[in-house]
């Protein structure tokens, strides 16, 4: 299950060979609208996404995946090929598969999200079917709100991680949500509410 393919999306393990494309899109400030300060300013943070998830493929045969439009999304309007983001689940250390995604701007409202989020779902209960998945989005993402529901997943937690505080501009920072597949150890549930 290391790589794979939806109607319209080529889903590849991430490698040290994508960092340049991965930094692209990591880097472009529009991708970040919801979050700002999450922006990548250096390759060297796309180095080491690329490390973590080539340690969760190592430790459980799946990680992120760099996500090409295949042959089937070329009529979305994009070429064949075209990388368009990261995408998956990997194992966090809280002990739950952690899903998420971040796609250029200009594949974004044509369900690319959504077949990556599925893709990963059937990913991790082919390699890990005892481990729940978990995605954190905020709230002010309404999109990523609609594709984590979409693919089945329940909120089961909306609020202020225990350590956050206000933005520079002195705004709140926006809600956090934690959604899961299914009921959450104790453990599991604090994990994912700090680290929201």
């Amino acid at each position: 299950m290391l790589d794979t393919t939806t109607a319209r999306l080529e889903l590849r393990s991430l490698t040290l060979d994508d960092v340049d494309e991965l930094y692209a899109v990591y880097s472009d400030p529009e991708t970040w609208r919801h979050l700002p300060e999450g922006r990548f300013t250096s390759r060297e943070r796309a180095r080491r996404l690329i490390e973590r998830s080539l340690r969760s493929v190592r430790a459980t045969g799946l990680g992120e995946w760099a996500v090409r439009v295949g042959a089937g999304g070329a009529a979305a309007g994009l070429a064949a090929g075209t990388f368009i983001g990261a995408g998956g689940v990997k194992l966090s250390a809280g002990g739950v598969w952690n899903l998420g995604y971040r796609l250029t701007p200009v594949s974004w409202g044509r369900g690319f999200a959504t077949e990556v989020a599925r893709a990963a779902l059937e990913g991790a209960a082919w390699a890990a079917p005892d481990v729940p998945v978990t995605a954190r989005v905020l709230a002010n993402n309404p999109a990523s709100v609609r594709v984590i529901e979409r693919v089945g997943l329940e909120l089961v937690w909306e609020g202020h991680p225990p350590a956050s505080g206000a933005l520079q501009n002195g705004e709140e920072p926006p809600l956090r949500r934690v959604y899961t597949d299914r009921p959450l150890s104790p453990d599991a549930y604090r994990w994912l509410v700090r680290h929201a």
